[in-house]
């Protein structure tokens, strides 16, 4: 069992030093061909917070929206014990779900699943795209998540006026705080060309110059 779980732990170590090999190759590419380079990433642990401050703004507005309508029903299945563990079965699903949102939508971005990973860092899943992208596509696959898993829900609470919905939402939204976070970054960032980091939170941001393209 030792050798079992040494030898996954030899080989989780080798496709992290892999994907940390690609990722300084293409950095190092980028600045042969006449990018300038800047480090636009935080530590995963540090983002779990810093997301998290950024995420309870919009959960709050969406929540506390439902409080104005002129009526509210809680629940989903009408029966209390079958909605909490629905609750939670939803927000596990969710997890995987958020991962592979940002993957699709990078892809589609790329043109390609080239150069996409998962993998766990300090307790948190994440999706990295090892390839260069424009700032729109990387922004648009960063807040796939917030939109699909977060807003989308609070807009269907709000229309059908569903408290269950909004805290699904608010979940959603909260969950997607890192990438709110990462996103404004990347928005102001006005680099031409963004290279997700395999490990930290964040992106390498590259800047044309002597004639780059």
């Amino acid at each position: 069992m030792n050798e079992k779980k040494r030898a996954r732990a030899e080989a989780r170590a080798e496709k992290r030093a892999a994907r940390a090999a690609a990722f300084e190759k293409t950095c190092a590419a980028l600045k042969e061909a006449g990018y300038a380079m800047r480090d636009k990433t935080i530590s995963v642990r540090r983002a779990n917070w810093l997301g998290f401050l950024c995420g309870l703004p919009f959960a709050a507005v969406f929540f506390g929206s439902m409080w104005f309508l002129p009526y509210r029903q809680y629940a989903l299945t009408g029966v209390f014990l079958a909605d909490v563990p629905l609750f939670f079965v939803l927000l596990a699903v969710s997890i995987p779900v958020h991962e592979c949102l940002h993957a699709l939508f990078w892809a589609a971005a790329n043109r390609s699943f080239a150069g996409i990973s998962f993998g766990i860092s300090n307790a948190t899943p994440y999706c990295a795209c090892g390839r260069p992208m424009r700032r729109g596509g990387y922004i648009l696959g960063t807040l796939a998540p917030f939109a699909l898993l977060g807003v989308l829900p609070c807009v269907l609470a709000l229309c059908f006026c569903n408290m269950f919905a909004a805290a699904v939402g608010a979940c959603g939204i909260l969950c997607a705080g890192g990438d709110i976070l990462v996103a404004g970054r990347a928005i102001f960032s006005r680099a031409r060309l963004l290279c997700d980091h395999p490990e930290r939170c964040g992106f390498y941001a590259f800047y044309a110059q002597n004639g780059a393209k």
